[in-house]
């Protein structure tokens, strides 16, 4: 079984505030990808990176 690390609120910040950035990053980086593969898996992460974000700024407030 995995200890899943506890945060408090700065630290969930950060970490919102970290993963935007990434998001923030992919839209250039996809259009500079050539590989279709690649290109595929960058898209994955754009949404998988939205999903994040959208949850966490739900529950930011509430941590």
């Amino acid at each position: 079984m995995m200890d899943w690390p506890i945060l408090d609120e700065r630290e969930w910040r950060l970490v919102l505030e970290v993963l935007e950035n990434e998001r923030r990053d992919l839209p250039a980086e996809i259009r500079h990808t050539d590989r279709q593969e690649v290109r595929n898996e960058l898209l994955r992460r754009e949404k998988m990176l939205d999903s994040l974000i959208e949850r966490l700024h739900n529950c930011v407030g509430s941590v």
